[in-house]
């Protein structure tokens, strides 16, 4: 399937245009669109404008609240819940993580669990946002199931990502962003949108079977077999079950249930070094990157590049030659359907 190369703001602005004619506010609208186009942007397509449409076809059915109300209730000095009211994802993540940073500021460490949210795109933006404060971050959520625990053949466990920031003196921040599923749900969406196969080992069909055809994927595997598979659980149990949600299979799903509100949870954490005793941390970390891309590659490899380059490369190609779009996404946001 072709793909459209959309400038960054021409493509802020379709985003943009979408969702606030689906109801939401123009500062809640521009959250969300610095997020997709974010996605984008650093290559995960998957989490990225290819999601306008689920967001307009929920909120239009009513499983999202256009007109949240966002709550902190402070537990201790270092630790908070941020109650989202059903709202988006991605505005209750930043708030969340600006709020943890505030915190770290203060103590050192800034504890922010997230209730009644909803899908919040990719977890990057908000480790990068922490990482922009000086901070490091590590930010996790809860999805709905689509992952076959190891050695199953049916799903329990969702793609449960995890992030982490670490800031860089003078320099992009370290990102490590990566879904528990041995690939992110999203990317089978893509897949099927540009009409390319998945690879070998990620995915099983109906009948357990390992499939490499997005069109017969029902479920997929956890990365690292049984090691993915705790780690999946693990952020479930930090995520919903900590916050009084629900868990697993229980959870509402994303494609399906329009009009129901998903009341997912999440997690973001905050760590600020200097308070910590540590004012040389970005600046080791630094030392610690260049350090990494010297590593002697193995035959073959140009180069072993650091968390989080491969993103900014994509992003600078992004930058001067526009952001590849599915032409059927790219049809929608120029259309005049929600």
């Amino acid at each position: 399937m072709s793909t459209v190369l959309v400038k960054e703001n021409e493509l802020k602005s379709l985003v943009l245009k979408k969702l606030t004619f689906a109801g939401l506010d123009d500062k809640t609208a521009g959250e969300v669109t610095d997020v997709l186009v974010h996605a984008d942007m650093t290559g995960v397509h998957s989490h990225g404008v290819m999601r306008v449409e689920h967001y307009c076809t929920r909120l239009k059915a009513g499983g999202l609240n256009p007109t949240a109300t966002m709550s902190i209730q402070s537990i201790s000095p270092s630790v908070a819940i941020l109650d989202s009211d059903d709202g988006m994802g991605h505005s209750a993540l930043i708030a969340a993580t600006d709020h943890a940073v505030q915190l770290a500021k203060e103590t050192g460490l800034g504890f922010v669990g997230i209730n009644n949210t909803s899908h919040c795109g990719a977890l990057s933006f908000f480790a990068e946002r922490a990482t922009r404060q000086g901070a490091i971050a590590i930010v996790m959520t809860q999805t709905d199931t689509c992952v076959a625990p190891y050695g199953g053949a049916e799903r329990f466990l969702g793609t449960n990502p995890l992030a982490f920031g670490f800031p860089v003196q003078n320099e992009m921040p370290m990102i490590v962003d990566m879904a528990t599923s041995a690939v992110a749900f999203g990317k089978i969406l893509h897949a099927k949108e540009t009409g390319q196969p998945i690879g070998e080992g990620l995915a099983l069909d109906k009948d357990g079977n390992v499939t490499t055809d997005p069109h017969k994927i029902e479920n997929l595997l956890p990365f690292g077999k049984h090691k993915g598979s705790g780690i999946a659980l693990a952020i479930d149990a930090l995520t919903g079950v900590l916050m009084g949600a629900n868990f697993g299979n229980h959870i509402v799903r994303m494609y399906g249930d329009y009009d129901k509100m998903r009341k997912l949870a999440s997690l973001v954490i905050a760590i600020d070094p200097q308070k910590l005793g540590n004012p040389f941390f970005a600046a080791t970390m630094k030392v610690m990157r260049d350090e990494l891309r010297a590593v002697k590659p193995v035959p073959g490899t140009e180069q072993v590049l650091a968390p989080n380059d491969p993103q900014m490369r994509y992003k600078e190609k992004c930058q001067q030659e526009g952001i590849p779009v599915a032409q059927s996404i790219y049809q929608f946001l120029t259309g005049n359907n929600i």
